[in-house]
């Protein structure tokens, strides 16, 4: 088990995205959008186009499939993720122990809610946006309070929580200002890890900002890491100024992040939790929304009916290995694309 040890994580409620200044290619126009049917923000959703959404959607929405959100929470009454929230809990004091969350996984922060909607926000129902695996299901656990004082063994009773509880994808976009673990590693929530993965879960990981942590959540040295490791992309399709390298992950690939700021022209619109307001949207970048992209695409393929390492492996092979990583990414893979990762027959590994 994890060693119980009580991190201080500075968080403040709307301080979610890495700062940097907007990041758009030189003399280009606006980002072709996906469509999403009536969604009202849909005009804004630049991502699902870079990844080949709307293709993609063709052949799979994702339905049956649970993703696990540990996190801050959920809004669990949001107008476009109520109807898909099958069970929450908090963590929040577990030490490490699943059988010790209880109660309710409302989000009293707004971080939670964003990467919610990003992967699997309700498609085409008149209000808000569409997430990438719009038909799966989400299971939560709150491990991160508002006032920032976290504890790497609740994350890891959320992981276990949230596996135990059907999740098939774990999405942990836990490098954020909003939320940042001083000194956090991959190899602190290994026990995690190694448990979703052992159970056919696969964990993803926002790479973690090594000019904040020293050295972030998703860099290891350990090739061996069971997780999938995710940096950002900004609207003109290439690796984000702001986003961290993916480190020596074995799993390591780029997503839609955004530029780091607040614009839906350049950054990620998605659902939120904000004090005195309901059904809230706001527009977030970094990494945190990276991985929660590679989480909604892996529930994609899962409900293809690819296996946990064949859905790895295929997201891996046919991701965009024409976008660069930067340096200190030497086994990243490129940038996702849902349209040519749900293309052709299904595989499975054979490993």
């Amino acid at each position: 088990m994890v060693r119980a040890r009580r991190l201080l994580a500075v968080m403040a409620a709307t301080a979610l995205a890495v700062s940097a200044a907007p990041l758009t290619a030189a003399g280009a126009g606006p980002a072709p959008r996906a469509s999403t049917g009536d969604d009202r923000e849909a005009r804004s959703q630049w991502a699902l186009a870079q990844i080949g959404a709307a293709q993609a959607w063709a052949r799979t929405t994702g339905a049956g499939v649970r993703i696990g959100i540990v996190d801050t929470g959920v809004d669990l009454a949001h107008e476009d993720l109520a109807g898909k929230i099958v069970a929450s809990t908090n963590c929040i004091g577990a030490a490490g122990a699943q059988a010790r969350c209880s109660g309710s996984g409302q989000d009293d922060n707004g971080h939670g809610t964003h990467v919610a909607g990003i992967a699997a926000a309700v498609r085409g129902n008149g209000v808000g946006i569409a997430g990438i695996a719009p038909d799966a299901e989400l299971v939560v656990a709150k491990v991160v309070p508002a006032s920032g004082l976290a504890s790497v063994p609740d994350v890891v009773a959320g992981i276990k929580w949230v596996v135990d509880h059907g999740a098939r994808v774990v999405n942990l976009s836990l490098d954020a200002p909003g939320m940042t673990f001083a000194g956090l590693r991959a190899t602190a929530i290994q026990e995690g890890l190694d448990y979703a993965w052992a159970r056919g879960a696969i964990p993803v990981l926002a790479a973690g900002s090594p000019r904040r942590l020293g050295i972030g959540l998703g860099s290891r040295s350990d090739r061996d890491l069971n997780a999938v490791v995710v940096g950002a992309t900004a609207v003109d399709g290439h690796m984000a100024a702001a986003s961290p390298p993916t480190g020596e992950a074995r799993f390591a690939v780029l997503a839609p992040g955004g530029s780091g700021g607040t614009d839906p022209a350049t950054d990620i619109l998605s659902t939120f939790w904000a004090a005195g307001r309901h059904d809230a949207y706001e527009a977030r970048g970094g990494t945190s929304a990276a991985a929660a992209y590679a989480s909604g695409a892996l529930a994609l393929l899962l409900a293809e009916g690819y296996n946990a390492l064949g859905a790895v492996e295929r997201l891996l092979s046919t991701a965009n290995g024409t976008v660069a990583c930067g340096e200190g990414s030497p086994d990243c893979y490129g940038r996702i694309d849902a349209a040519a990762a749900t293309a052709g027959n299904v595989e499975q590994s054979s490993r």
